[in-house]
């Protein structure tokens, strides 16, 4: 039976990827096989389950640090701490001083550096095999898609050293329970999980008129050794107005910023103390170690966007999010950003007032928003104006060839060489959706490396890649890459022209 042009772009442009046979199941009703996806998970997959928990996410890096100075202490060496600096813990530069030049975030001093890599890398390599794992043997690969987008919109980047370890359990815990439910209810898990209060440095942020800024704790035992809150952070105020709800657009000004910090002053996690009493009585606790410490909120009512917040405690900033889950131009920014990464760079102004318009009917109902998308005829344009990011590409590529097996080291050494290392993130504006960043000589020639690699490994087992390239893509195979595939001297050779296609790296 020929390919049909939908399935494949069901599989390609909202999935990621399948075989000739999952094509074929596809065909019947493409659109049924992505709205049946459009419902909660039910279970994690298998590679997830066996990740760390939040708590010890929470504290990996704080261990290392504890760690690291009492190496430092034992060997005698106070002078030498003194001007070995360890990784900062603000900025965005990268977290693995193993694969980066002299902009890495982490300082020269090469001790630090190995320390540092020898205790986090491994379980960073872990988890990013854990994600890749899961995307290319799921059976809901648009809901996997819809994870990966979601987790870039409200990023927590490890680049950040602090925050090396947290991505894993906090998509597992902030993203995934509502990919389609209502964007309230992520934005406040979001806004209130340990790994975004301490990314966007919330957790040293304290009420210039709050308790605290009167009279600071005093900081003991392991709380001691790191530095304590001294003001107020507005960074992770800006960063819900600006990037995760209305845009840098949507009418907000400074003063905003400002007021809204002070809302959420407060908003912290549980402390190590009290970390140590949990995990004498709970085992893999999960995404509720928020604490709000009354003592660091700023008191009093505060103004965001022309309303009067009143409320005492937590429920004041719960209050401020619920708002600006429902502003008009929330509803905007999120129909644009979501049919830009679906369906163009420029998206179509039909699709994204389609897609606003459910999102407000709904009340942010990120289910009915997602069904719009799968209902629009835009969506459905044969044209494919969408250049795969690289993690996209290399998920798509084993899904689709059923191969090769990579190791975790190889995974992350194929996206870091094709310039994507998931879950590290430049900074809190996540990966660009627009090809202009992706379509580099250079990026694309790593694309081509590493598809003549696939090529010589799958040479024996795809012995007619021009045969399995229309199985893949039927009529939509363009008659150009048809007779470049045919006309290759090997068939390793003619799995790389199949992948380096435009109709394999564009979706």
């Amino acid at each position: 039976m020929q390919t049909s042009p939908e399935a494949v772009i069901a599989v390609h442009r909202f999935g990621m990827g399948g075989t000739p046979a999952e094509l074929a199941t596809v065909a019947s009703d493409p659109r049924g096989w992505l709205a049946a996806q459009v419902t909660p998970e039910r279970e994690l997959p298998a590679s997830l389950k066996s990740l760390p928990s939040t708590m010890d996410d929470q504290l990996a890096f704080f261990r290392w640090l504890y760690e690291y100075r009492n190496e430092i202490k034992s060997a005698g060496a106070a002078g030498d701490a003194t001007a070995e600096k360890t990784p900062k813990s603000a900025g965005h530069g990268a977290a693995d001083p193993t694969m980066q030049d002299g902009d890495s975030a982490a300082p020269k001093s090469g001790t630090v550096e190995r320390s540092y890599a020898k205790a986090l890398y491994p379980r960073y390599a872990e988890a990013t095999a854990a994600r890749f794992e899961a995307a290319t043997t799921t059976d809901r690969p648009f809901f996997e898609h819809l994870v990966h987008f979601w987790s870039n919109h409200f990023v927590v980047s490890g680049a950040k050293p602090v925050a090396i370890a947290l991505p894993p359990s906090y998509q597992r815990d902030a993203i995934r329970p509502y990919v389609t439910g209502r964007f309230a209810d992520m934005l406040l898990a979001v806004a209130k999980h340990p790994a975004m209060l301490i990314y966007l440095d919330n957790t040293q942020s304290i009420g210039p008129h709050s308790e605290w800024a009167k009279n600071p704790p005093r900081r003991y035992g392991l709380a001691a050794q790191f530095k304590g809150p001294t003001g107020l952070n507005e960074n992770l105020a800006r960063e819900i107005l600006e990037l995760h709800t209305v845009g840098v657009d949507g009418g907000y000004d400074q003063s905003d910023v400002t007021s809204f910090a002070k809302v959420i002053t407060g908003w912290q996690v549980v402390g190590p103390r009290q970390l140590i009493r949990f995990a004498a009585r709970y085992v893999g606790i999960g995404g509720d170690l928020f604490n709000f410490n009354e003592d660091a909120h700023e008191p009093g009512a505060q103004t965001v966007m022309g309303v009067r917040y009143a409320q005492d405690g937590v429920a004041q900033g719960e209050a401020v999010l619920h708002d600006l889950a429902r502003k008009p131009a929330t509803a905007h920014f999120i129909a644009t950003k979501l049919a830009r990464h679906f369906v163009a760079d420029s998206p179509p102004d039909a699709l994204v007032g389609a897609l606003e318009k459910t999102f407000r009917d709904t009340d942010g109902d990120l289910g009915a928003v997602t069904r719009t998308l799968i209902d629009s005829k835009e969506a459905w344009d044969p044209d494919r104006r969408k250049l795969k990011q690289p993690e996209e590409f290399m998920i798509s590529a084993v899904r689709s060839l059923g191969g090769p097996p990579l190791k975790p080291r190889q995974v992350l050494g194929s996206l870091h060489e094709m310039g994507q290392r998931p879950n590290m993130q430049p900074g809190p504006d996540g990966w660009s959706e627009l090809e202009d960043h992706w379509l580099s000589p250079d990026g694309i020639w790593k694309r081509v490396e590493w598809s003549e690699i696939v090529g010589r490994t799958l040479a024996a087992t795809i012995d007619r890649p021009l045969e399995y390239a229309d199985a893949l893509f039927g009529a939509t195979l363009s008659q150009s890459s048809r007779t470049a595939i045919s006309r290759a001297e090997s068939p390793a050779q003619a799995i790389t022209l199949l992948l380096t296609s435009p109709e394999f790296m564009r979706r």
